[in-house]
C-alpha cells in the first residue's frame, strides 16, 4: 500500500499544496479557473477518455444498474441525514455534492491500478462511464439548487459534460479514429483537465474556515468513505457481482468526495467551502479507510 500512497495520493496533496499557497500569496479569485476547468478541460477529458475506451456492453450494464441502484439508495440516505441535520438550502446542496460523487477518476483509476493490476483498471473505467454521466447531470442538477421539475434539468443542457458524455457514448461503439488536429487539441486539453481541477481545490482550500464547515465536512466524510462502500456491498449482493468487479466497485464506492465537486458548486455558489471542507477532511481520512477497504475486500471478497 506504500506505493498507492507514494504514486497516487501524495501528488494530489502536492499540486493541491501550490494551489493553496498561489492562494494564500494572490488571494485570486477561483472561479475563473473552476469555469476553465468546468466548460473546456472537463468535456475534453471525459469525451477523449470514453470515446476510446475498451467498453463491453454486459459489463457496462452491470455496472449502470448497480449505480442506478446505489445512487438513489445513498440520495436518499443523505437527504435524510441532512434534513435530521437541518441543513436547508444551499446548505443541502452541498451536502449532498459531498456525498453522492465519488472521486473516482484521478484518484480511483490509480488506486484500482495499484491495488488490483490491470483487470482492476479496466473495471474502473468502466465504472467512469456512468460516473461521468451523473457528474454531467444529476451532480449539475444538485449544484444548481433549481426549483425542481423539468426546468431543474436545463442546467444540465447549458453544461459542455453533459454533450461530451452523450456523444463519446453514442461515437464509442463506432470505432471512429479522429483526425490528428481534432485529436491531439483534445488530448492537450483532457490532460491539463485534472491538475487544474486539484488547483482548484488549493485555491478553495485556502479560502476555506474548516472550522466553521468542519460538522457538515466530517459527516459528509463519514457517509462518503464508511456508510458509502457498505451500501455499495449489499448492492453487489443483490446484484450477483463478484470477483475483481465486486471489489473495484466496492472501493470505489469509498472513495472521498470528488474534486469536481468543488469546481460545481463555484460555478452554481452552492457554498463551495461546506464543500471543500469535505474533500479536504474525506481526503485526507481516506489514506486510513481506503487502506482498510482494500485489505478487507481482497481477503473477504
Amino acid at each position: 500500500m506504500l506505493s498507492i500512497l507514494i504514486n497516487a495520493v501524495l501528488p494530489v496533496f502536492v499540486i493541491a499544496g501550490v494551489g493553496v499557497l498561489m492562494g494564500r500569496i494572490f488571494n485570486p479569485d477561483p472561479r475563473p479557473v473552476s469555469r476553465l476547468a468546468l466548460y473546456v478541460f472537463a468535456p475534453a477529458l471525459i469525451f477523449s477518455s470514453l470515446s476510446a475506451a475498451d467498453i463491453q456492453a454486459g459489463e457496462v450494464a452491470s455496472v449502470f444498474l448497480f449505480l442506478f441502484i446505489l445512487t438513489p439508495i445513498m440520495y436518499g440516505l443523505s437527504w435524510a441525514i441532512s434534513w435530521q441535520l437541518r441543513f436547508r438550502g444551499k446548505a443541502r446542496n452541498a451536502f449532498l455534492l459531498s456525498t453522492l460523487f465519488p472521486n473516482a477518476v484521478n484518484y480511483g483509476l490509480p488506486v484500482s491500478l495499484f491495488a488490483f493490476g490491470q483487470e482492476g483498471m479496466d473495471r474502473a473505467l468502466l465504472f467512469l462511464v456512468p460516473t461521468a454521466l451523473l457528474t454531467g447531470t444529476l451532480a449539475i442538477y444538485v449544484a444548481s439548487g433549481s426549483a425542481g421539475g423539468w426546468r431543474g434539468l436545463l442546467p444540465v443542457l447549458r453544461i459542455p459534460t453533459f454533450w461530451a458524455t452523450a456523444a463519446a457514448l453514442a461515437i464509442n461503439p463506432l470505432d471512429v479514429t479522429l483526425p490528428n488536429a481534432i485529436a491531439r487539441p483534445l488530448q492537450t486539453l483532457a490532460g491539463a483537465a485534472i491538475p487544474t481541477m486539484i488547483m482548484v481545490l488549493g485555491l478553495q482550500l485556502s479560502r476555506a474556515s474548516l472550522r466553521e464547515d468542519l460538522l457538515p465536512g466530517s459527516i459528509a466524510a463519514v457517509v462518503r468513505l464508511v456508510v458509502g462502500p457498505g451500501v455499495a456491498y449489499l448492492c453487489t449482493l443483490l446484484l450477483g457481482m463478484h470477483g475483481v468487479t465486486q471489489q473495484v466497485v466496492i472501493v470505489l464506492s469509498g472513495m472521498p468526495t470528488a474534486v469536481h465537486t468543488i469546481i460545481l458548486a463555484t460555478e452554481f455558489d452552492s457554498r463551495p467551502n461546506q464543500v471543500t471542507s469535505a474533500v479536504a477532511i474525506s481526503t485526507g481520512a481516506s489514506l486510513v479507510t481506503l487502506t482498510v477497504l482494500i485489505w478487507t475486500v481482497q481477503r473477504l471478497l
